[in-house]
């Protein structure tokens, strides 16, 4: 097995010519700072990124949202975007359906269509590239300093619970309303998210889960990172389900497509922060900081968690020929 990581490393990076505007494939943007761009595209193909592609209600958002987050967390404004869509077959139904979904999410987050491409093929899937303008600097991956405080927005592991639920391997009664909307329609931390600029050293979303997603911005910004267990975001329907013993926090903590903010910030910000996150609206929790060694460890009290058993979202693996 190959993975996505290797690929770029040995492969593919070779291309960028150490053009610093690639950010030597380190972050999840392009970044041109004379020109004020910021870039960025995601693929999404059926069976891996949504269940099924009969109702685009069940993901035409998800992966909108999913697409405009990478720009969102570097504390840039997402402004237009460009569609790519591979069809089996053509139902115009579904068309509008799918138009409809995407229409009401621009609107809502201020994008426009700029073009795209659409092709016949025997799978259905999308790609979704972003571009957005840049007011400040981006806040990258790789600045974050030994003794920072890391921080992350939002819940950990609602949209696996609901993802559980949406393909049926659970059922958690009243809580599956909510938590299918959790998996479907991530919550993006958008407001708060203009605001980072005036305190983060470095940011990325939780998309891959997060100790996958930490594990990416120590190795950008050449560092560690220490997680206190008991400090990470769970939302009451979770606890609730860890209580009687349904879930274990503890496997569903880092699945991913969570679509929240992870940033580390110095410590003198813990005010501004604090006031940051009440004056829009959005949960921010303090879940730990940044160290010298570059590992990530976790602990609970004087307990260490051995993270190599801990499964994260999914990995991109290929077979070799």
């Amino acid at each position: 097995m190959i993975t996505e990581n290797k690929i770029i490393n040995k492969y593919l990076k070779v291309l960028s010519f150490r053009n610093n505007k690639a950010l030597n494939f380190s972050d999840d943007v392009y970044f041109d700072e004379s020109k004020k761009i910021i870039f960025s595209t995601d693929t999404y193909e059926e069976d891996i990124h949504f269940l099924n592609s009969n109702n685009p209600k069940k993901f035409a958002k998800k992966i909108f949202r999913s697409s405009i987050s990478d720009i969102i967390c570097k504390g840039c404004k997402p402004t237009v975007y460009f569609l790519s869509l591979s069809l089996r077959k053509v139902n115009l139904k579904w068309l509008k359906i799918f138009t409809n979904e995407l229409y009401s999410d621009s609107k809502k987050y201020g994008l426009f269509l700029g073009g795209g491409d659409t092709i016949k093929s025997k799978k259905f899937s999308v790609t979704i590239s972003v571009l957005g303008e840049v007011k400040h600097q981006p806040v990258l991956r790789k600045n974050a300093k030994q003794n920072e405080d890391i921080y992350v927005t939002g819940n950990l592991g609602n949209s696996y619970l609901g993802l559980l639920v949406n393909s049926k391997k659970k059922n958690f009664g009243k809580m599956n309303r909510s938590l299918i909307k959790s998996f479907l329609l991530p919550d993006l931390p958008f407001k708060f998210s203009k605001k980072i600029n005036n305190f983060a050293s470095s940011s990325m979303d939780i998309s891959d889960g997060l100790l996958k997603d930490l594990n990416s911005l120590c190795a950008s910004s050449k560092c560690g990172a220490h997680i206190y267990y008991n400090h990470l975001p769970f939302s009451k329907n979770a606890q609730n389900l860890a209580k009687h013993k349904k879930v274990n926090l503890l496997n569903i903590f880092s699945k991913g497509d969570d679509y929240q903010i992870l940033f580390t910030a110095n410590k003198k910000f813990r005010r501004l922060i604090s006031s940051t996150s009440k004056n829009t609206k959005t949960k921010v929790t303090r879940i730990g900081k940044v160290i010298s060694t570059k590992t990530v460890k976790m602990t609970d009290k004087n307990i260490i968690f051995d993270l190599r058993h801990v499964k994260t979202g999914y990995i991109h693996k290929f077979n070799k020929e």
